[in-house]
């Protein structure tokens, strides 16, 4: 079996498969010698933010020589290893080649076995990272929960500390109907007396975090912004930092005000481990702040006209796209290019998006469950005369040629089209 075999025996699962729970994940990592139980971690949920969390960890950590850290992030974007990393890097392609051949022979059982059933793509993925981090003998594991929290696949791990970065209302079809209910479901990461950390504000949400800490006796550690760190500057690339406890000025490349919330969990959470014996000198947090990356998240592609890409798909995305853009306005005129998937608030990021441009395009990212022509034209259309549907890509950026710089957003896998036709075919 080479890479591209293992890969694509990965892919042809299902990307979920009921009913949902742990009983398949437990399967699983039994028979591989419960490998998530031989290293410690971080379990990072929330609705948005985990990502930039995780990324944020795994660079200040894999900074200093003395730890060996793996990570899990989802979803990829242009490939599927992006999904597991050891020191920043995507895990070898003989590891993946092993631990797709360590886990055929269980799928097979549990395929045979009614009660159990065959594993999604997810849970797989999720324990050959479970299995890489044993076999390559990390020292910490950073990883980012999937989708909710309590029947997660991640959720068999042992955490130091759980994080849950804020509530949102993605997913409402699968976790509930409103932020309260989708709450409890991430609370399901809470280990007892274990650390919680956020930076949720809402008073009623932080409010269920309190009772749920109390009940299992755990801290509920609230990140704030002031205590670990003052912003000297923020541009439209990041932000100059003046970090309590690293000398020197400390630059921040991930745009955006939210990304100042989400450095504040991970500061946070450094902090917490340093009682743990995980100390971190100054220079590696400084170090790994400032090497960090996050594709797809208000990243700028240079050229002309220079691109703005931004994987914003639910209201809570949105809110943190339209702050940044209040903040440092698109060069005008402004091409926005729009993709989105079914179930996410299409009517509303077209709605909002479309007064930040001057010409509109919509083009279906590349997944089956994309907004359909049908439903741009009923939906999208009726809301500005300027809409264009395009079938491609390509097609939907050469219309913003004239423009002076071009909005792509929408959805994440939009982000991943355009970053593959990027490396494909450099700038429009």
């Amino acid at each position: 079996m080479d890479l591209a075999n293992a890969l694509s025996w990965l892919s042809q699962r299902d990307l979920f498969t009921g009913p949902f729970g742990l009983h398949r994940m437990e399967f699983l990592l039994e028979r591989l010698d419960n490998p998530q139980s031989q290293y410690p971690t971080v379990l990072i949920g929330g609705t948005n933010g985990k990502g930039s969390v995780t990324v944020l960890l795994e660079h200040i950590f894999a900074a200093t020589p003395e730890y060996q850290v793996g990570s899990t992030i989802s979803p990829h974007l242009v490939d599927l290893t992006e999904r597991i990393r050891l020191q920043c890097a995507p895990l070898p392609e003989s590891s993946w080649v092993e631990g797709v051949a360590a886990l055929q022979d269980i799928v097979k059982i549990m395929e045979r076995e009614s009660s159990i059933g065959a594993p999604s793509f997810f849970e797989l993925v999720t324990a050959l990272a479970f299995l890489a981090f044993r076999e390559s003998d990390r020292d910490l594991a950073f990883v980012e929960v999937g989708l909710g929290g309590r029947l997660d696949a991640t959720n068999v791990c042992h955490p130091e500390v759980s994080v849950i970065t804020n509530i949102g209302t993605d997913h409402r079809e699968i976790l509930g109907p409103d932020r309260p209910t989708i709450a409890r479901e991430k609370l399901g990461i809470l280990r007892r007396k274990r650390p919680l950390v956020t930076a949720e504000r809402d008073p009623a949400i932080l409010g269920l975090f309190r009772e749920a800490c109390q009940r299992e006796k755990a801290t509920l550690v609230v990140a704030d912004q002031k205590d670990l760190f003052r912003v000297i500057e923020s541009t439209p690339y990041g932000h100059r930092l003046a970090v309590e406890g690293v000398p020197g000025e400390v630059t921040l490349p991930l745009p955006g005000l939210h990304q100042l919330d989400n450095l504040a969990i991970a500061l946070t959470v450094v902090n917490l481990l340093a009682k743990n014996h995980f100390e971190v000198p100054p220079e590696a947090v400084a170090r790994g702040i400032a090497q960090v990356a996050w594709p797809g998240r208000l990243q700028w592609l240079p050229g002309r006209p220079p691109l703005l890409v931004d994987g914003a798909h639910n209201l809570e995305g949105l809110a943190s796209l339209l702050d940044y853009l209040d903040r440092f306005p698109m060069e005008r005129p402004c091409h926005l290019v729009l993709g989105a998937l079914q179930k996410k608030p299409f009517v509303e990021l077209a709605r909002a998006l479309a007064g930040r441009a001057d010409s509109l395009a919509f083009v279906p990212p590349a997944t089956p469950r994309a907004v359909t022509r049908e439903e741009f034209t009923g939906q999208i259309a009726p809301l500005d005369a300027r809409w264009q549907w395009h079938d491609t890509l390509d097609s939907a950026l050469a219309a913003g040629q004239r423009a002076k710089s071009i909005l792509v957003s929408g959805s994440l896998y939009l982000a991943a089209d355009l970053l593959r036709w990027h490396a494909t075919h450099g700038r429009v």
